[in-house]
């Protein structure tokens, strides 16, 4: 216990910042930091931990049957047939559930950022991104959001407020300290309204318009 609670904040503290990246990766092509669309960390770590884990057992799973499966090949054609359908001994089936979890884990967390950036391009250029999950199993990869979005003023805005009723091309990144965040597809501009002044919609449509 000594050394247990330290040694799990220094995880939780790598383990954040690995998946911090991630996020970065997605919102940096919105020109935004995850914390300013409401991302910190507790929220990266609550939304993103179990997720990662179940896809890093799911590989895991699928390595070490991979593995099993090439033994058994090569036993086979070293023509030890009966070695081939026995089950490794105990201590190297433990070696290698744990050699395929390290990979596992290694090859989600190089990923992870790779995907983002994918994703967060295709939000760049106007397309809905309402978290990113592996296709079928519906297994969640990253809570990233950003969503086509119609705004209005509830009263007239202050002089020099940006016009939200003309801008059609806006998609909603999130909101954190009082302020909900936009980019806009067309100039690339961001923008940062308080989310007490403003009506926001966000309709189920995969993409902002097409002249956008």
């Amino acid at each position: 216990m000594k050394y247990a609670v330290p040694l799990l904040g220094i995880v939780g503290v790598l383990l954040f910042g690995v998946l911090r990246l991630a996020y970065v990766f997605f919102y940096m092509r919105m020109h935004v930091t995850p914390e300013e669309v409401g991302y910190g960390y507790s929220e990266i770590l609550s939304s993103q931990l179990t997720g990662t884990a179940e896809l890093a057992l799911l590989l895991t799973g699928a390595l070490v049957l991979a593995a099993y499966a090439a033994r058994a090949v090569r036993q086979v054609v070293a023509g030890r047939w009966r070695a081939a359908a026995s089950m490794p001994v105990r201590a190297e089936r433990a070696r290698l559930v744990q050699r395929c979890g390290i990979t596992a884990v290694v090859v989600v967390l190089v990923c992870l950022p790779m995907l983002a950036w994918t994703f967060g391009t295709e939000a760049q250029h106007g397309y809905a991104v309402r978290h990113i999950y592996l296709p079928k199993i519906r297994i969640p990869v990253l809570g990233v959001h950003a969503s086509p979005a119609k705004v209005a003023w509830i009263k007239p805005p202050e002089r020099g407020a940006p016009g939200l009723s003309t801008r059609r091309c806006l998609m909603f990144l999130g909101q954190a300290a009082g302020l909900a965040v936009f980019y806009d597809v067309t100039t690339g501009e961001n923008l940062r309204v308080p989310t007490a002044q403003i009506l926001v919609t966000i309709p189920d449509d995969k993409h902002v318009p097409d002249d956008c």
